[in-house]
């Protein structure tokens, strides 16, 4: 077997089709501009179609440098989508930058491009400002672009400047054909990969000025439409066709209803009454158009398991992080792989890789989930199954930041913003959760993670930035003792669950037992939970979590929830716990039980036999999870024989921030607890149900 090729820093495509280019020129910009940049790259020229004075300018080229290298076509008029797919398949750079054959951009947008696409982005376009071309070109440009934005819902300026750089998986995972290449950025975000825009210094423009011919303007209309129903509607035909078709409809109903009337009800003829027949013509149409959208379901959903609108950014396997990209090979069928670049370094330190911090990528989700399970401090909180569930919740987006230096993942951080009318513009991490902050393997790495998101936070004019630490770190943050957690270790054998228990709390667990006949199960009632766990939250005051949010824990959490009751011997429901599962830990994290004191007395049993369960299922940690220092429920745990650890959450304040002091800690609030307990039941719950989603 030959040797690998060796795999560059970046390949320079150059779509040649101008007999008159000049090539030499265009070449040594190219070249020492990697040079300046000190960047191990190739410039590929793609003959299209031309030969003769250009060809021996790029043999001649070729002969004189190892960066150059040659590709011709057979034929002519290709077109830049065969191109550079040819390119593709016959280059070795990891960045790609796509360019005419004319020095239409300043060089020193690569530069631009590879520093984005090393920390932030998968594609990056160029947009021309200020345009150096006749003003009616630049009128046509701008209504073109316009037109797109409002059209493919982006936000990109300059589609028609094809002078861009990307990530080799773009070109390989996308395909072009056609004139798509125009279109790419648009493909590209739909397909999940991280799309940005440059500015950049136009130098010179070439081609056709002025009226371009009808021809021109209505291939470019039928190419807009075509990448609009790709980007829009390729998973959901019956959204496109059905519109269309319910359209027509109406407007055939229109027509041909009044005819109809007068005829049944005037004795009117609709023989000579064109307009009834155009009627049925379009509900004909329009009911063809639905049948269609019905055709392309059918096909969608018969083939879902083969289509793809994701991409893994990464694979680890037995621990082992991705090989270099020399050592990659990627078969028919195989899932591509995509290596997270290094950020350059302005101090370059010889066998050092630097800590770079960046957006976690569409598809990483699994490799971020294995750190997390991985870290002795890692919790449910960090993992992607809560954070989806909060972005349910929330109808919103997190923040998600990962630390990396050579490949290797050392920390993670996900927040959320939110505009609450109670506590303002806040950044937290994680919202509903108890911990969950920065989850970092060294000070550098945590360090760094929480630089970015306070400058992320800040910049967003957000109050505060609340990263809830389970265990110290020196952030430089402000550090709160509000709050307390409790945990300790079961033992194997679940009999010995009742001797841990203190002894006031022991004889209160075999009363209910022995008096109380109570029974203890595992169930999955969400909506007998909801309603237990709602009264018991308005007798405290508080507002309840709303039955969405459970339906979003079933979803997202699936067996890493689990669900108890305490019945009593006619079947009534008098206690429940909701718990969650992470690792070798059962945290029970949300309760509620009747009021009457033996609603009370079943909490003790309640937690006993979860305990026992939890012994039995062979896990080892018991989380009972956080409490306000020297509140109710933190007397209750000690009780139970647990003992406070505090917890260390710290804030970084905005300009105009302060501490939070919405709590029920504050007297201030006591007046509006006490008059939540007296409201009716059916207006609590939906309105508790808002409440909670704004106090995260």
């Amino acid at each position: 077997m030959g040797a690998k090729p060796e795999v560059l820093d970046l390949s320079i495509f150059v779509h040649v089709t101008d007999s008159e280019a000049k090539i030499r020129a265009l070449g040594e910009t190219y070249r020492k501009a990697m040079e300046t940049l000190e960047i191990r790259g190739e410039v590929l020229f793609i003959l299209d179609g031309v030969g003769g004075r250009i060809l021996e300018e790029c043999e001649a080229l070729e002969a004189s440098h190892q960066a150059f290298r040659v590709l011709v076509l057979q034929g002519k008029g290709n077109g830049e989508s065969i191109a550079y797919a040819a390119a593709r398949d016959h280059s070795q750079g990891r960045y790609i930058v796509t360019s005419p054959d004319y020095l239409q951009i300043d060089p020193a947008a690569i530069g631009s491009f590879l520093g984005l696409l090393e920390s932030q982005a998968d594609f990056v376009c160029s947009w021309r400002h200020p345009r150096v071309d006749p003003l009616l070109n630049r009128l046509q440009s701008r209504f073109f672009n316009w037109f797109l934005r409002k059209l493919s819902q982006n936000g990109l300026h300059d589609l028609n400047c094809t002078f861009r750089g990307m990530k080799r998986e773009v070109l390989e995972e996308i395909p072009i054909y056609g004139d798509q290449f125009r279109f790419l950025p648009i493909l590209a975000e739909r397909q999940g990969f991280r799309v940005t825009e440059v500015s950049v210094r136009h130098l010179e423009e070439r081609g056709k000025t002025g009226f371009f011919g009808i021809g021109v303007y209505l291939r470019r209309l039928l190419d807009i439409l075509a990448v609009t129903f790709l980007t829009r509607f390729t998973s959901k035909p019956i959204r496109f066709f059905g519109s269309l078709g319910l359209v027509l409809i109406l407007f055939g109903l229109l027509l041909g209803v009044p005819p109809v009337y007068e005829k049944v009800f005037h004795g009117s003829s609709i023989q000579d009454r064109p307009i009834f027949l155009m009627g049925i013509v379009l509900v004909t149409f329009g009911l063809q158009l639905i049948g269609f959208g019905l055709v392309g379901e059918v096909i969608i959903f018969t083939r879902a398991r083969n289509l793809r609108d994701y991409k893994v950014q990464r694979i680890l396997s037995s621990g082992v992080p991705n090989p270099p990209p020399s050592e990659l090979e990627t078969g028919e069928g195989e899932c591509e792989v995509d290596l997270v670049s290094l950020e350059r370094s302005e101090i370059k330190e010889a066998g050092v890789s630097p800590l770079i911090i960046r957006h976690a990528a569409p598809g990483e989700d699994l490799v971020l989930d294995r750190f997390v399970r991985e870290h002795p401090q890692g919790t449910l909180f960090h993992t992607s199954s809560w954070r989806r569930m909060v972005e349910d919740v929330l109808e919103s987006p997190g923040e998600v930041l990962v630390a990396e230096k050579g490949h290797q993942i050392l920390g993670v951080l996900s927040f959320f913003e939110i505009k609450s009318p109670f506590l303002g513009h806040v950044a937290v991490s994680m919202p509903f959760g108890v911990y969950g902050g920065v989850l970092a393997r060294g000070t550098e790495a945590a360090r760094g993670l929480v630089a970015r998101a306070a400058d992320l936070s800040g910049s967003h004019r957000n109050r505060y930035l609340e990263l809830r630490q389970k265990d110290p770190l020196d952030l430089n943050g402000v550090e709160t003792n509000r709050y307390v957690t409790f945990r300790r270790e079961l033992p194997e054998d679940p009999a010995e669950c009742l001797g841990m228990i203190p002894r006031k709390a022991r004889a209160e667990i075999r009363k209910a037992r022995d008096d109380g006949n109570f029974r203890f199960s595992e169930r999955r009632d969400l909506k007998l939970f909801h309603s237990l766990f709602a009264t018991n939250k308005q007798e405290l005051g508080s507002p309840s979590i709303p039955f969405s949010m459970l339906a979003a824990l079933e979803r997202n959490l699936g067996p890493k929830m689990v669900m108890h009751c305490v019945d009593r011997p006619d079947g009534q429901t008098i206690a429940t716990v909701l718990s969650f599962i992470h690792g070798d830990c059962l945290m029970p994290y949300y309760s509620g039980a009747l009021s009457t004191r033996e609603g009370r007395g079943a909490n003790n049993y309640m937690y006993w036999r979860l305990m026992e369960w939890a012994s039995a299922k062979g896990f080892k940690i018991f989380d009972f999870g956080r409490s306000r220092k020297d509140s109710g429920a933190a007397k209750f745990k000690k009780n139970m024989g647990f003992q406070p650890e505090p917890l260390h959450y710290q804030y970084f304040l905005g300009e105009k921030g302060k501490l939070p002091d919405f709590h029920p800690d504050n007297p201030k609030l006591g007046v509006y607890q006490r008059i939540w307990k007296k409201l009716p039941g059916f207006l609590v719950r939906p309105l508790g149900g808002w409440i909670f989603k704004r106090l995260p």
